[in-house]
Parts: C-alpha cells; sequence; structure tokens
C-alpha cells in the first residue's frame, strides 16, 4: 500500500478557490458537503479517463466506480461512441434547426422506454425535470406536487426540497413540512410542494385523498439512486401508479438514473409499472450532456405554441445525439446490461461476504447497475433511515480503498456504478482492496 500523493490536486484546488466558487462547478463535488475523506483536504483534479479507470492530476490510477455519478455505462472514452462524435462533429455544432438524428433517436428510444410514445430533448436532468412538472401542470390543471425525502430531482426551485438528512421537516399528521434545500428558493414555493417519506403505502395514499384536488403530478425516483440506491418496497410503484389514475395525477418517473442503465428500458421495464412521463439523462449519452422528456402522446401533445413552452439553444445538438445513438446500438443487443449484472453481482457478493467476516450489520441494495451497502443495519426503507447509518465509514473507506487503486464516493448516498468496460480482474482486485480497506479501519468493530 502506498501513501496517497494528492499534491497537485491540493494545488489546482487552491487556485480554483479564487475563481470558483467553492472550488467547484457543482456543489456535489465537494466530498460529504466539504467533509473530505480523513488525509484529503480537496476533490480529486482527474487529467484522464478510459474503459473503467480514471488517473488524477498526480498520477494515481483507480479504477472508477463513481462513472461521472453514473452517465459512464459502456466506459469511459468509449471507441463505437468517440468515433460516431469525431464523425458528427465534422459537420457543425448546433445550428438553430432540426436534424435528422432527432428522429432517429427518438425512434429507437420510443422501442425501449414503455411509456415514451413522444419525446422532446433537453440538455441537463434538471432541465428534464422541471418542465415534466409544466406539462403536467397544463394537462391536470392542477398545481401541487408530490415528492419524496430524500429523492433529487434538480436544482430547480419547484422541486429542491427535503434534499438533506441533516434538514428533514417535522411530521405533520401522515406527511412532512417541506425544508427548502437552497437559499434563495421563495418561500411561496412550498405551498405548491408535499413531501413524503417513500415506501409508505398508507401515508401517500392519506396524503392524496386529501390533497388529489390540487396534486398535478407525483415525481419519484423508481429506485433511490441520489439516496444509496433504496429499492421501492413490493408494489410500492403500482400503488403510486393505481392512486394516480384513481385521481387524474400525473405519475413522473426521475430515471435520470435509473434510465437505460437498471435496464433497456429502465426502471419502468424492471418494475413493470408505467409512468405518465420519465426524464432520461446521464447513461442514454455515455458522458455526453444530453437529456429527454418521453411520455404519452396526451400529454406531450401539449408543448406546442400557445400551449406549454419548451426549448433550448442544445436541445437535440448532432453532437449529443450521436453519442445516444450510438450508445443506444450498444445496449440494444442486450450484452451490455448482460455484462453488468454478471460483474455487478460478483461485486456484490463480495462485499457482503467481506462485512459477513467481520460480523458487521449490513444491508446490500440496489441492483447490480447500481447498489450501496448501509452498515449498522439490516433494512433501509426510506431516507430517515438511511441517516441512522454509520456515516462517518464511508469518507474512511472511500481513502483506504483510493490508496489500493479503487474509488468509490464518500458518501453513503452515492451509488457504486457498473460498466461495461468493468473487467473480471477489476472485480477480483476491487475484492481485494475492499478486504484490505476493511481490515486497515481499526475502528471498524464499531459498526458491528
Amino acid at each position: 500500500m502506498a501513501t496517497l500523493k494528492i499534491s497537485n490536486s491540493l494545488k489546482l484546488y487552491k487556485e480554483a478557490l479564487k475563481y470558483l466558487p467553492a472550488g467547484v462547478s457543482s456543489n456535489a463535488r465537494l466530498w460529504r458537503g466539504g467533509i473530505c475523506p480523513p488525509g484529503l483536504p480537496c476533490e480529486l483534479f482527474i487529467k484522464k479517463a478510459e474503459g473503467s479507470k480514471v488517473w488524477d492530476a498526480d498520477g494515481n490510477k483507480y479504477i472508477d466506480y463513481r462513472l461521472g455519478y453514473g452517465p459512464v455505462i459502456l466506459g469511459h472514452g468509449y471507441k463505437k461512441i468517440t468515433d460516431a462524435v469525431h464523425e458528427a462533429e465534422k459537420n457543425g455544432a448546433v445550428y438553430a434547426a432540426g436534424n435528422e438524428l432527432e428522429i432517429t433517436v427518438a425512434k429507437k428510444i420510443c422501442g425501449m422506454v414503455p411509456c415514451a410514445e413522444m419525446i422532446r430533448f433537453s440538455s441537463t436532468g434538471t432541465e428534464a425535470t422541471m418542465h415534466s412538472l409544466r406539462i403536467a401542470r397544463a394537462f391536470t390543471k392542477k398545481e401541487k406536487v408530490i415528492k419524496f425525502e430524500g429523492h433529487f430531482h434538480g436544482t430547480h426551485d419547484y422541486l429542491a426540497w427535503s434534499l438533506s438528512g441533516r434538514k428533514l421537516g417535522k411530521p405533520r399528521d401522515h406527511n412532512q413540512t417541506p425544508v427548502a434545500g437552497s437559499l434563495g428558493i421563495p418561500k411561496a414555493i412550498e405551498k405548491l410542494i408535499l413531501v413524503e417519506r417513500w415506501n409508505d403505502f398508507d401515508a401517500i395514499e392519506k396524503t392524496v385523498k386529501e390533497n388529489h384536488k390540487d396534486v398535478a403530478a407525483i415525481i419519484t425516483e423508481p429506485i433511490m439512486g441520489n439516496a444509496g440506491a433504496i429499492m421501492p418496497k413490493k408494489d410500492y410503484l403500482k400503488h403510486l401508479r393505481e392512486l394516480c389514475d384513481k385521481y387524474n395525477i400525473a405519475l413522473i418517473f426521475d430515471e435520470v438514473k435509473t434510465g437505460f442503465r437498471v435496464a433497456r428500458g429502465g426502471a419502468q421495464e424492471l418494475f413493470g409499472v408505467t409512468p405518465d412521463l420519465a426524464c432520461l439523462a446521464k447513461a442514454m449519452g455515455n458522458g455526453y450532456p444530453v437529456s429527454a422528456i418521453v411520455g404519452k402522446k396526451e400529454l406531450m401533445h401539449l408543448i406546442q405554441p400557445g400551449g406549454v413552452i419548451h426549448g433550448g439553444t442544445y436541445s437535440s445538438n448532432p453532437i449529443s445525439l450521436a453519442a445516444v445513438n450510438a450508445t443506444l446500438d450498444e445496449l440494444k443487443s442486450g450484452k451490455v446490461h448482460e455484462h453488468i449484472n454478471k460483474f455487478g453481482k460478483k461485486l456484490m457478493r463480495g462485499i457482503s461476504d467481506v462485512l459477513k467476516s467481520k460480523k458487521v450489520r449490513f444491508a446490500m441494495q440496489g441492483v447490480p447497475a447500481m447498489f450501496q451497502v448501509a452498515c449498522g443495519t439490516r433494512d433501509i426503507s426510506d431516507y430517515r433511515g438511511l441517516n441512522k447509518c454509520n456515516l462517518w465509514f464511508y469518507p474512511l473507506l472511500q481513502k483506504h480503498l483510493m490508496e489500493r487503486g479503487v474509488i468509490v464516493d464518500a458518501d453513503i448516498e452515492e451509488p457504486l456504478y457498473m460498466s461495461y468496460s468493468h473487467s473480471r480482474e477489476d472485480i477480483e482486485k476491487t475484492l481485494e482492496a475492499y478486504q484490505k480497506a476493511c481490515d486497515e479501519i481499526v475502528r471498524f468493530k464499531k459498526i458491528k
């Protein structure tokens, strides 16, 4: 085990602080909200990524399980994707006009995603969820939205509520007091949002019954991809679907993380529940900036002049669509998900075996394509349960893994992601590093 060298990353971080607020371009890049792993005073600066590996500014090489927070499903710099992008960029990057790839890619997505009868492209997950609410409100002619604690749907004002385990609202009957996730969000928006604890059948039913005349949409991550990969309880998503059908409410799946990653048709294929609208991003482009709102025609037709406004200079740009087109071709064969499921299961079993050997209580959550282990518990069904885990363990584990050439997130809320480029050798090295890392953590007994 070599001591991790971070001098160049630290130098770059200090320089970045002069020009970038907090030294980063996204708050999520500050590990644990600024509480870095022991001995690591800053986020790493990456110089290169290839396949399943990344190299930082100090030359350290890591097997990568962060994968850009999930977009990289095939692998960094995957040749078929980069070739397609380089070919497309010969003809320009943005036209302020349509291009044939819009139709080609739309057809492929509509053939893969169950709810996708029509599609509008955008550039970020935040854009997709924001516009999905506008469509839902226009369709139902109602204004309130139900979301769940710990479900992250981007950074716009309408859904940036009840995001932090340190700032959760007080229970009020069967739902929760919304807590703004940022300074600068107008207090008036609180009146348009209802917050629930996830996986509680009775609470969501009571809230819907009492408020259905005002509720336009229920939005949910079908797997809590931004909260440790907590799974839905059996038939919970079906329960949401039934409530929405009964009370004229639009069901929105935020599949920014699960879309194309957990199955070719996303979580709606995996669980057999079809929403009215879905928000896609990340894995659809293997790392290139792209997102989409997809849904049933009766809702999507509302997007038109004089109806629902939607637009974006970079929406459906040919560079990003070339990446999506090539990525979808790789995913359609089934070989990618077969590989990810095989090696993801192997890694999940191996980590479980290490923790069992240490007689540690834990809950393995998620699916092979994206999963997390929660130490100090046997079962977690919602965000409050997640925040009762031994949270200090994760930054410490990250440090010990990084010293052995493996990188995961320092935050339990961010899953481990698998890619098509991860090999049997990667898994074996990771499990060896995991075993040694756990051996090194002298306080390990405190998470039993």
